[in-house]
């Protein structure tokens, strides 16, 4: 049985990126692609009205204002009755046989929540350090770091990883369902992907879910990643007050009993990055007076 695939690509303001995304879908989604949904998430551009033009077999969602990503993703998500829903940032792009072999994987081995690829630099290089890694414990969190890398060197073969990026995550409607999808508190963007991979941990150890297993990575199925294009979007300010605020709301959530010695390590953090950073002093000092309260 080959199931069916239908893909969320959440805009949000961005360049031609987001064209390429969607030129690599025509080219090398195969039969398996139901439906592609573009969600503009309140970009107040016009820049998704060309891309409707361009690619009409694209159906394009656009939302009023920009609540989140997670939200948007949500809502595309929402629209789709395909057996998998891959998730695909507007800065990634797939190659030929890709989706195929992660759908694939997920087709032979029922036990299996998701399946990944693994992203590549536009120069071939391998993203896995950043792609692929552990979820963060509570030490790692009051640094202000996410998850430690998952492999020293990239994985040959098919292997379970925690926390998987969400640049491009194919995973069983039924899982998303089953998890609620993205939690949309974790506005503009940042640390979704990580709280959505913390509860399906969570589901997976309560025995809550169909699966046994979480996400996977599929070495043999690779995807190109530009990455970086949401932070000129928003601003260098804008992105680090998301990122730490959210990493506060992730300890909250799920390191509760942790949450004040990591916030005030994170303080202490916060300030000597300031210190070691000149031009972003401001920003951190500000942040460490703010953060947590």
């Amino acid at each position: 049985m080959n199931s069916s695939v239908g893909v969320v690509v959440v805009r949000y303001r961005g360049g031609e990126e987001v064209a390429r995304c969607l030129a690599s879908l025509r080219e090398h989604g195969g039969r398996r692609l139901q439906r592609t949904l573009l969600v503009d998430s309140g970009s107040g551009d016009g820049g998704e009205k060309p891309l409707a033009e361009a690619f009409p077999e694209v159906t394009v969602v656009s939302l009023d204002e920009n609540r989140s990503f997670a939200h948007a993703a949500n809502e595309g998500a929402a629209g789709i009755d395909a057996a998998y829903l891959l998730i695909l940032n507007p800065d990634a792009e797939l190659t030929s046989g890709c989706l195929d072999r992660l759908a694939g994987l997920l087709d032979r081995r029922p036990e299996v929540a998701g399946a990944v690829p693994l992203l590549m630099e536009p120069d071939g290089g391998l993203q896995y350090r950043w792609q692929l890694r552990h979820l963060p414990g509570a030490a790692r969190l009051a640094l202000g770091l996410s998850g430690a890398p998952a492999f020293p060197k990239p994985p040959t073969e098919v292997t379970v990883v925690a926390q998987p990026a969400a640049s491009c995550w194919l995973i069983r409607r039924s899982i998303w369902e089953a998890l609620g999808g993205f939690d949309e508190e974790y506005a503009p963007a940042w640390w979704e992907d990580v709280d959505l991979c913390r509860r399906l941990q969570r589901g997976l150890q309560r025995g809550e879910l169909p699966v046994r297993q979480g996400f996977v990575v599929v070495p043999e199925a690779t995807a190109l990643h530009i990455g970086g294009s949401s932070v000129p979007a928003i601003g260098d300010e804008a992105f680090l007050t998301a990122y730490f605020t959210n990493l506060i709301r992730y300890v909250s959530r799920h390191h509760s009993r942790a949450a004040r010695p990591v916030i005030t390590t994170l303080r202490l953090s916060l300030l000597a990055r300031g210190v070691a950073r000149p031009r972003r002093r401001s920003i951190y000092f500000r942040l460490a007076r703010g953060i947590g309260r």
